[in-house]
């Protein structure tokens, strides 16, 4: 119990690592298994003179794990963005984050933006890696060697002034990706403060805008869904209702943004081939994370992790260094009726987050859901079957914490849940981080093989897994 009580998920990462060969494995890595898979996440809340008051506000760190032959190589950076330079000389009690005000009041804080962490998604698309974060631009990261190599501004196509969510949807069907940002006008229009911008990027990386809607708030839209035809937002009364007192560096970024529960929820489809949208009220679904989404009999169905309260989650991430248990929502399913009808079903009670399915499946129907679980006592990962309801459950031990599960499937041609699913959980016991590879036909069978790296850092947020078999050396 001492090792439980001395380590914290929270710790900063340990430095950087190069081509690692990781042989500490239980189990085995399947020689089946082939391809690479990205996390990115925030593992350093404090450097340099910067101490994070919020979850967001660490620094991104891209982790790459290369599977081939039964062998498993990693490797790790930092992104390299102006906050991370600013720490590393020592310079970052001048800087502003999402929920962290730099110390000196006014005059240190008024008409600076928060600085960029790279810190939410790795993202592979068009033979290039991007790291995303809300409110901020993509970065350019090498995806063999993961040097950090720019801004992307898809070749001058993303609009200045308009952010690139860390949600974009791949639809596997065309090779496109589809993503959506928030714009700002200089000169708004009554009713209209703000605008959601919808992109689609083709199979070779160009980018173009598909449509833009005004939007009466400044919304706060942290993920969306995807059909065969169109966008689906559910905006949350999750808005920047104090732009002015922001600006002037009198509170952060986070007490700027209030949930009015009383606003409701506005339900937002914006077809994918540029045309007209459909705009209504529905009443308040609180959420962080959608899983996937498709249309069939006319209703279109949206899957997502909702919270009865959205206090809950926003305590979890300001109060992220006094808690180190994830607390979910609940999974749950809802249904837009062509009367603009919404109807939301709990598909179980088990409390849960970071939504996963077989990407294969994305924008289609699709039988088998897969989460992260997390009650404040349990941590474990959840099977869902969509069809009958039927739960399965894979724990993890006291003190774990595993991230968001990736699945692979065996083959590009194997059934649906034929496959695995690829865990990176932190073993608060060892204070080291392992990737988990469990059989996603029996999650509740030990694990295939468990393969612990050399140190630790927090799972991250988000990730994705691609075929390519990227190198890791430089």
């Amino acid at each position: 119990m001492t090792d439980l009580i001395e380590h914290s998920i929270r710790e900063p990462a340990v430095g950087e690592y190069d081509d690692v060969v990781v042989d500490d494995v239980v189990g085995v890595i399947p020689t089946e298994l082939s391809g690479t898979l990205y996390r990115n996440g925030p593992v350093r809340w404090e450097a340099g003179g910067f101490y994070a008051q919020h979850l967001f506000d660490g620094d991104g760190m891209i982790a790459k794990f290369v599977f081939e032959n039964g062998e498993l190589r990693y490797r790790n950076r930092y992104v390299r963005t102006p906050k991370f330079r600013a720490e590393e000389r020592g310079r970052g009690k001048r800087i502003r984050g999402m929920g962290t005000n730099a110390p000196g009041g006014v005059l240190a804080n008024a008409g600076r933006p928060p600085r960029d962490r790279a810190n939410t998604h790795a993202i592979y698309h068009a033979e290039k890696l991007l790291a995303l974060t809300d409110d901020g631009r993509p970065w350019k990261i090498d995806p063999d060697s993961l040097a950090t190599l720019g801004r992307a501004h898809f070749r001058g196509r993303l609009p200045l002034w308009s952010t690139f969510s860390p949600h974009p949807k791949l639809d596997p069907h065309t090779g496109e990706m589809f993503n959506f940002g928030l714009t700002i006008p200089r000169v708004p229009r009554p009713g209209a403060i703000a605008a959601l911008r919808c992109y689609r990027i083709d199979r070779s990386g160009r980018l173009s805008t598909i449509r833009t809607v005004p939007l009466p708030r400044i919304f706060i839209n942290h993920d969306f869904g995807l059909t065969e035809n169109c966008f689906v937002f559910l905006l949350d009364p999750l808005h920047v209702k104090h732009p002015i007192q922001f600006g002037l560096g009198l509170i952060d970024a986070n007490a700027a943004t209030v949930h009015e529960s009383d606003l409701g929820t506005l339900v937002l489809l914006v077809p994918r081939d540029g045309g007209k949208p459909r705009m209504f009220p529905a009443d308040v679904i609180a959420k962080a994370h959608v899983n996937n989404a498709y249309e069939i009999g006319g209703e279109v169905v949206i899957d997502l992790v909702r919270y009865d309260d959205w206090t809950e989650l926003s305590a979890m991430l300001c109060g992220f260094r006094d808690q180190e248990r994830l607390v979910g929502g609940i999974p749950s399913r809802v249904r837009i009726t062509p009367s603009d009808r919404v109807i939301v079903e709990d598909r179980t009670e088990l409390l849960s987050e970071f939504p996963m399915h077989d990407w294969r499946r994305t924008t289609r129907e699709y039988r088998y859901s897969y989460f992260v679980h997390g009650d404040g006592s349990t941590a474990g990962i959840i099977k869902l079957d969509n069809r009958t309801g039927q739960t399965w459950l894979h724990e993890f031990a006291d003190g774990d914490f595993p991230g968001e599960p990736v699945f692979v499937p065996r083959t590009a041609t194997a059934g649906e849940d034929d496959g695995w699913l690829l865990v990176v959980n932190y073993d608060r016991a060892r204070h080291r981080t392992a990737v988990v590879i469990l059989d996603a036909r029996d999650i509740e069978a030990a694990p295939v093989g468990i393969a612990t790296l050399p140190h630790h850092f927090m799972p991250g947020f988000h990730g994705m897994f691609t075929a390519d078999v990227r190198l890791v050396g430089d």
